[in-house]
């Protein structure tokens, strides 16, 4: 009887196959729709402690996924009576960074960001809403969320943790990048996906405990 072993090409193949597939990985995927209303926060507004804090991304084309992110944003959480109120995050989209310096370029040019167009992508939360659930998310956050040009409303889970010195958040959660307009296919043999994994850390503290 013939034994499949490992070491036989077929298998090495295949090994290889699979190894080289782009997949952004499982998270939950954003809820999104129109622009919503946003309103002023109550609360005390403390800056984003962008030492401790990260946005970052992962994409795929049909061979591998990319890991990249944003060097330089600002923003502040606002809190009122221990929970968090309000979100709003300004990047500098010319500080997006990847994991290859051809990619980098490629992203800052017009079949991506047009960083020179639209230096700058926002978000703005509008509701925060308590909602428990079985990944750890102990909040819905929906808000603004304005790129390329394009602003619509999305709802993600986040896990907010509020103490008298710091306020975190993280975010896992997946987005539809053609929602904002960014439709750059890629080669007919190597198609980029259309969704795009945002993973957010951010830190908030009163100014003189972020270093501010």
């Amino acid at each position: 009887m013939y034994r499949f072993s490992l070491f036989t090409p077929l298998a090495f193949s295949l090994v290889l196959l699979f190894s080289a597939c782009g997949d952004v990985g499982d998270a939950p995927q954003a809820q999104t729709g129109d622009a919503v209303a946003v309103t002023a926060s109550a609360g005390e507004a403390l800056p984003i402690d962008t030492a401790q804090s990260e946005i970052n991304w992962k994409a795929a084309k049909v061979t591998r996924a990319h890991d990249g992110g944003f060097h330089a944003f600002e923003g502040s959480i606002t809190v009122a009576d221990g929970a968090v109120t309000g979100v709003a995050v300004t990047i500098d989209m010319n500080s997006v960074w990847t994991d290859t310096d051809r990619l980098t370029g490629h992203l800052k040019n017009e079949d991506f960001f047009e960083v020179e167009t639209y230096p700058t992508a926002t978000f703005e939360a509008s509701d925060i809403v308590s909602s428990p659930d079985s990944t750890g998310a102990t909040h819905l956050v929906t808000g603004n969320l304005t790129m390329h040009g394009e602003t619509h409303g999305v709802t993600f889970p986040a896990t907010l943790n509020v103490t008298d010195q710091r306020v975190d958040v993280a975010a896992d959660f997946i987005i539809n990048r053609r929602d904002w307009n960014i439709n750059y296919d890629g080669r007919a043999d190597d198609l980029v996906e259309d969704q795009v994994r945002m993973l957010l850390n951010i830190v908030a503290a009163p100014a003189a405990e972020a270093g501010v």
